[in-house]
């Protein structure tokens, strides 16, 4: 039996029905299985609850859509203060074809939706206005421009951090959670093939503790 035959909470109603009726039954299918040792059934319901506890976290929660948004916003302002440093970038350094177009409208809209390259376009412009500034200075350049660059650089870079921090926490806990329901999975075969083969005469009992047949699965 394949386990990607059941969703998540068919098969974790099927193992609530188990674990509710396997106690019981235990000592009829225990000489079938030399799996259903004594701490069986805890391991069960341990599993079970850990399963129910911590279920599994889709990539499009609440929390991940907060964090997308704020970074947009930020990219969106990144956007916006580029365009008046571009200006002066240009105006700076006319000659300097490939410096402008490194830092032109083509890279910031190649980057823009990328916050892992829109954060090494960033520190790359930092650079520049560090090395640069004087030449950026006497092209007018505000310095408000520059520094809420800086700003909106670092801010980027802190909230992408908890982002990153934030999703891979959360496939940590999906990847134990998958594990989890694996291994309860194991088990629930193990107590389906003890159940059809002790339970024959208990037509009752063995509905309970072996996996319906898919169609009547509600």
């Amino acid at each position: 039996m394949n386990i990607s035959s059941y969703p998540d909470n068919e098969l974790l109603k099927i193992a609530s029905g188990f674990k509710k009726h396997l106690k019981d039954k235990f000592p009829a299918m225990r000489n079938t299985s030399s799996a259903l040792d004594q701490g069986f059934i805890y391991k069960f319901k341990a599993l079970f609850y850990e399963v129910q506890a911590h279920p599994y976290e889709p990539e499009t929660d609440s929390v991940a859509y907060k964090y997308k948004l704020d970074l947009d916003e930020m990219a969106e302002q990144v956007r916006n203060f580029f365009l008046i440093f571009r200006f002066y970038l240009q105006k700076a350094f006319p000659y300097n074809a490939d410096l402008c177009e490194t830092f032109g409208y083509v890279e910031m809209e190649r980057v823009i939706h990328d916050y892992t390259e829109l954060r090494i376009f960033l520190a790359n412009t930092v650079d520049l206005i560090h090395d640069k500034r004087s030449f950026l200075r006497a092209s007018n350049c505000p310095e408000s421009t520059l520094e809420e660059i800086q700003n909106l650089s670092n801010q980027i870079n802190e909230l992408h951090d908890e982002y990153l921090k934030y999703t891979q926490k959360r496939e940590l806990k999906n990847s134990a959670y998958q594990n989890n329901l694996k291994e309860l999975f194991k088990l629930m075969e193990i107590v389906d093939e003890a159940a059809s083969k002790s339970l024959q005469n208990d037509p009752e009992s063995l509905k309970l503790l072996t996996f319906p047949p898919k169609v009547f699965i509600h």
